[in-house]
């Protein structure tokens, strides 16, 4: 039965899956590991608050997908909004479409005007609610090439949940790596201190002198205040001490 085959072919797949903590590498998967058993040539999945008949994502991450059409999905307030997303949104079933067989007529006709134009040719696709349905994931599959089904259908079932923890798995690493970022670009007392007297216009051996180090220890200091600011020179990191509010303008 060729069901009880794709799910053999799915455990495999899925295996690799669950170390995934990258979007690079979920889209390396995506292309190259899910076509195994899911064949298609354009992806495009997105997590983010639900507004409406729309998703207000954290995050994107496409392949292959035409970057006009997804500009075209975009509302005012950074809203993404089609026919096939308000049908997932209203229905929390799998959505299969292929405007040459017809499937799924009720759809909106400007939009699957707009959505033949595209060359996606149909769409297969799921997405996971949280319990208050505030948040959502939405994964959407095209240009399949074979007749869209129950075993697609199926699959999607089987699938969108394990790629949803990838999702969030991901999130999670982004939102850690950006804490380790912001902690290792903090300044210390010390740099703060020179950099005060940095931006009151007093020399490395001014500097040295008022606090009592050594010229070199002033000038490893500076050095270390320029890479975590992202600037070059001190001038920039007076320019930008004040404007952040690191240090108050004497």
């Amino acid at each position: 039965m060729k069901i009880v085959t794709d799910v053999a072919i799915l455990i495999n797949v899925l295996e690799p899956l669950h170390r995934i903590d990258t979007e690079e590498g979920l889209i390396s998967w995506v292309s190259q590991d899910l076509q195994l058993v899911f064949p298609h040539r354009a992806f495009l999945c997105g997590i983010g608050r639900i507004h409406g008949n729309g998703i207000a994502p954290v995050k994107i991450m496409a392949s292959n997908f035409p970057l006009d059409y997804l500009q075209s999905l975009k509302q005012p307030g950074d809203l993404y909004c089609s026919a096939a997303i308000k049908s997932w949104l209203a229905s929390g079933d799998v959505l299969l479409f292929d405007p040459e067989a017809m499937t799924g007529s009720g759809l909106d006709r400007t939009w699957r005007e707009r959505f033949k134009a595209s060359g996606l040719q149909n769409i297969a696709a799921h997405g996971i609610h949280d319990l208050s349905r505030q948040h959502a994931s939405y994964f959407s599959f095209h240009q399949i090439p074979e007749p869209l089904g129950e075993r697609h259908r199926f699959l999607l079932q089987i699938l969108i949940p394990h790629m949803h923890a990838t999702v969030l798995r991901i999130l999670h690493k982004i939102k850690a790596d950006a804490t380790v970022v912001k902690k290792d670009r903090a300044l210390t007392k010390r740099e703060l201190e020179v950099l005060a007297w940095v931006c009151a216009g007093k020399t490395s051996a001014e500097v040295a002198t008022i606090l009592g180090i050594a010229n070199s220890t002033v000038r490893n200091q500076i050095q270390s205040v320029l890479v975590k600011l992202r600037v070059n020179t001190r001038s920039q990191a007076a320019a930008k001490a004040i404007m952040e509010g690191l240090v108050i303008a004497r």
